[in-house]
């Protein structure tokens, strides 16, 4: 596998331990590395690292967790688990081989859930909740052709739409991960964790804002579910369709090519863990600008012209309610305004989407919708 141009590689043989590879680097020795932004960790200089817990935990699971029933969802023993974390942020040697595969698994999500900004925040949710719904029962034996098209509509909105609206070091760790989350779906016979099961269990890890009954309803899994949960099942099911864009930066060339790429993002994490690479270099998708949309145009549509004698049935009523109704009118539209202003100044610029794929992946699912 070929993947030098976009990775980069050491200039001479290392003597450092595999472990400290990159940590030292990017943050220094004896540096928390939990609770710890993304960017601090992950960027130097326009390439991209993975921190070293994550590398570690991945390639730990992968080599000798894949098997173990219920991964994800045993916890380990609390001591060894804080041994573990603390091992990591004092940036000491942590033998994941006797700390045990529940304990790499719960570091995993413990990364993500101390983040200080969460893969998916309150201001994700909008777009998340606009995920076009699949007909496909939960209970149904064999999936109908008509579900299978509205699968691929789902996944496009992920690629295109979701994923876009977060920062290239959220989407490259994002893309590690889920090639092992793949991998491990993979051999659900053994570890009895599919797709299902991995989103009941790490969407909490992912969905953080200020009222936490809404980040629990955005966690909730299903075909017809337009939330964050649902959002981590396609990215399972459908790991090489969802993360093509970063496949390409991490494999090169031999992204299209390859007929396993979750397992060659995971040859990649070995390949840092040993030494022999450095990081990912990754050019920042070119979003399109967002568009001001006037208070006006996102109000409810006006409703058809009405009939004479309803206009005649009505004219007394409106001429008494006239002169109070619009001075109230005039306030709510100032303050609906200011509202809309408020907002577009506070909006980062992360959150930019490609309104045009809204508009396609829409488009798709009206069409299915109408085939069926």
């Amino acid at each position: 596998m070929k993947v030098e141009h976009s990775l980069r590689v050491p200039a001479s043989p290392t003597s450092r331990q595999p472990q400290r590879l990159s940590q030292d680097t990017i943050v220094g020795p004896d540096t928390h590395v939990f609770g710890v932004s993304l960017d601090a960790l992950m960027v130097s200089n326009g390439w991209y690292t993975l921190p070293r817990p994550i590398r570690e935990c991945i390639a730990f699971i992968n080599h000798h967790g894949l098997a173990a029933e219920g991964l994800f969802r045993r916890s380990p023993p609390s001591t060894a688990l804080r041994s573990a974390k603390e091992g990591y942020n004092r940036n000491q040697a942590v033998d994941l081989s006797l700390a045990g595969v529940n304990v790499a698994a719960v570091l995993l999500k413990l990364f993500y859930r101390e983040l200080p900004e969460p893969v998916f925040s309150g201001r994700n949710y909008e777009i998340i909740r606009a995920l076009p719904a699949s007909p496909r029962s939960e209970t149904a034996g064999e999936s109908s052709d008509v579900a299978m098209q509205m699968d691929s509509v789902r996944a496009r909105y992920v690629e295109e739409v979701i994923l876009p609206s977060l920062k290239t070091e959220y989407r490259m760790l994002l893309c590690f991960t889920f090639a092992l989350l793949s991998v491990v779906a993979r051999n659900e016979a053994a570890n009895r964790m599919n797709a299902y099961n991995l989103a009941i269990v790490w969407a909490p890890n992912f969905a953080r804002s200020s009222n936490p009954m809404l980040d629990v309803s955005m966690c909730a899994v299903g075909p017809g579910a337009a939330t964050v949960g649902s959002v981590v099942q396609i990215m399972v099911q459908m790991f090489d369709k969802v993360f093509s864009q970063e496949l390409k930066a991490v494999l090169g060339s031999d992204a299209d090519s390859c007929v396993d790429k979750a397992a060659a993002v995971l040859e990649v994490v070995d390949r840092m863990n040993s030494g022999q690479l450095e990081g990912v270099r990754v050019s920042p998708p070119k979003l399109p600008p967002r568009k001001a949309v006037s208070p006006a145009a996102r109000r409810t549509p006006p409703l058809p012209p009405r009939r004479a004698s309803a206009d005649k049935a009505t004219e007394s009523i409106e001429s008494m309610e006239g002169a109070e109704g619009s001075a109230v009118g005039d306030d709510e539209d100032d303050e609906e305004a200011q509202i809309f202003a408020d907002a577009e100044s506070e909006s980062p610029s992360s959150l930019a989407v490609d309104p045009v794929a809204v508009a396609e992946a829409k488009s798709d699912a009206k069409d299915v919708v109408a085939e069926s």
